[in-house]
């Protein structure tokens, strides 16, 4: 049986614990404010960029456009934007889930699968497995999210579509829905393609394009490929920072309970200390007499 002193020892080393849970609350709460008010003022943005993207790729034949031309798939790169740190639930395990269906699903078909992964958790683990990795980046999302860095990574990816070495591109992320879901998301961003709708399609007045159609469509595109890995930079970071908030509320109030019962524990390891120096005591003044 531990004697009181080891009890209260562990209380202590807990409280202290529960000290760093209930700070790293505080500072992923803050950071979560800041990257949730960015995330949110993007959407509106990509979404209506994304509906210009379709209106005019409708109305252009694939054939016409590198970023639109489909071909035969025979290798693919998945880019896995994850977390640097833990400490954040199950965040990190459901985009290695996801990632692992993604590669399952594209060998089935015989295809090549080259993985880059944005986070060093989601390394780790793949290295472990044994899995190579093309490019690996991390300290990408410390803070906050940065248009250059997504620019960065998409120009490597890019390129290698162009040049026919990957036939199709990916991003893994966790989307965030609120507090409590961040959803693991698959999207295809190369070549670009856009599921058909039913209902009524958006109209828009007729375009006129300077210098050519060609060439706006070609940079619009483009910047819907970046914009895409950005969007998803940002929603990784504030669904990343909601995970880690609820795993330390978790461990904080899992921390206190078990303060509670060492409490109780250790009162009752003294009071039982104290009863038995008590009887030693009135046995050695009845052993006097």
């Amino acid at each position: 049986m531990p004697s009181s002193r080891d009890i209260k020892r562990k209380i202590n080393s807990i409280a202290k614990t529960q000290q760093i849970t209930k700070a790293m609350k505080m500072v992923a709460a803050a950071k979560l404010r800041k990257v949730q008010h960015t995330a949110m003022q993007f959407r509106p943005y990509i979404g209506k960029f994304e509906e210009i993207i379709k209106y005019l790729s409708e109305y252009t034949p694939p054939q016409d456009n590198k970023f639109l031309f489909l071909r035969d798939v025979k290798a693919a790169e998945i880019i896995v934007v994850a977390s640097d740190k833990g400490l954040c639930g199950g965040f990190n395990h459901n985009i290695i889930k996801e990632t692992e269906n993604l590669v399952s699903n594209l060998s089935s078909k015989n295809i090549s699968v080259s993985i880059t992964v944005v986070g060093k958790k989601v390394y780790d683990y793949f290295h472990f497995k044994g899995i190579l990795i093309k490019h690996f980046y991390t300290g990408i999302l410390k803070n906050e999210a940065h248009f250059v860095d997504a620019k960065k990574i998409m120009n490597v990816a890019i390129k290698d579509f162009l040049e026919e070495k990957t036939d199709e591109v990916y991003i893994v992320y966790n989307k965030f829905v609120n507090m409590l879901i961040q959803r693991p998301t698959v999207k295809k961003v190369l070549p670009i393609s856009f599921e058909e709708e039913n209902g009524q399609k958006q109209k828009y007045e007729k375009f006129t394009f300077e210098p050519s159609k060609e060439i706006v469509l070609e940079e619009m595109l483009l910047k819907y490929v970046y914009m895409s890995l950005y969007d998803s930079f940002l929603e990784s970071l504030a669904g990343e920072y909601a995970a880690r908030m609820l795993a330390m509320e978790a461990a904080t109030k899992n921390a206190q309970d078990m303060i509670k019962k060492l409490t109780l524990f250790y009162n009752k390891a003294r009071q039982a200390a104290i009863t038995k120096e008590l009887i030693e005591i009135t046995t050695s003044i009845e052993a006097m007499k």
